[in-house]
C-alpha cells in the first residue's frame, strides 16, 4: 500500500495551535499572579492576641503608630516597643519625638514605653527584639508594621526566631494608601509592591 504523504502544514497548524494555547494558559497565570501580588505580600498579617509588648517598626509614616494605640487601649498589651532610632543622639531624634508625643499624648503613660534604639534594618530590628524580650522575660510580641512589609518580615522574623522559646505575631496597620487589589493602578502601592519583591530576591539569594 501506498504510505500517505506528510501533511506539514497540518502539524504546523497543530504545533501553532499548542503553542498559542501554552502561551495563553502562562499569560493568564501570569496576570492572575500580579493581580494577587498585593495581596500575596499582606497575607502573613494575622489578628492581634494577648501579647507582653507591642513593637511599632520604623519607618513609620503615622499608620504603625495609630493601629499600635488601638492595640494598647484595646488591651492586648501594656508596654509599647519603638524601634527605628538614631544611635548614640543624646536626645531623642525627630522621628522618634513626634511618635513618643503621639502615644504620651493619647494617654500612653511615659513609662509604658520602651526605645530599641540600635536596628538599622528588618533583620536587626528582629534580632534585637529578641533580645530584648530575654531581657524583660516577655514571651510574646505583636509587631506592627504596613500590609506590603509583612511577607519579608514573615521570613526575616522566623528565620531570627527559629529555636527560640519567643513567640511574634505580625499585624498590619491601617495604611489608608494601600491598594492590594488594584496595586498596579495606584503608584505609592505600586512602588512598595516593586521595592518589596525586589528586597525578596535579595534575601533569597
Amino acid at each position: 500500500a501506498p504510505i500517505p504523504a506528510p501533511r506539514p502544514a497540518h502539524d504546523m497548524k497543530r504545533t501553532l495551535l499548542w503553542s498559542l494555547l501554552v502561551f495563553s494558559v502562562i499569560a493568564a497565570a501570569l496576570t492572575y499572579a500580579v493581580s494577587r501580588a498585593g495581596y500575596w505580600l499582606e497575607a502573613p498579617g494575622r489578628p492581634p492576641i494577648a501579647a507582653d509588648a507591642i513593637v511599632i517598626l520604623g519607618g513609620d509614616n503615622g499608620n504603625r503608630a495609630i493601629r499600635g494605640l488601638r492595640l494598647y487601649r484595646e488591651g492586648y498589651a501594656r508596654t509599647i516597643v519603638l524601634t527605628g532610632l538614631d544611635r548614640g543622639s543624646g536626645a531623642l531624634p525627630p522621628h522618634l519625638n513626634w511618635r513618643a508625643a503621639y502615644l504620651v499624648a493619647r494617654g500612653v503613660p511615659r513609662s509604658a514605653l520602651r526605645f530599641e534604639v540600635e536596628s538599622r534594618n528588618s533583620y536587626e530590628e528582629a534580632t534585637n527584639v529578641l533580645a530584648l524580650m530575654r531581657k524583660q522575660g516577655w514571651r510574646r510580641v505583636i509587631a506592627v508594621s504596613d500590609p506590603p512589609h509583612l511577607r519579608r518580615l514573615a521570613w526575616t522574623w522566623a528565620r531570627v526566631f527559629r529555636g527560640s522559646d519567643r513567640e511574634f505575631v505580625l499585624v498590619a496597620s491601617g495604611a489608608d494608601w494601600w491598594a492590594p487589589g488594584k496595586w498596579w493602578r495606584d503608584e505609592l502601592s505600586g512602588v512598595f509592591v516593586i521595592t518589596e519583591y525586589i528586597k525578596l530576591a535579595y534575601a533569597l539569594f
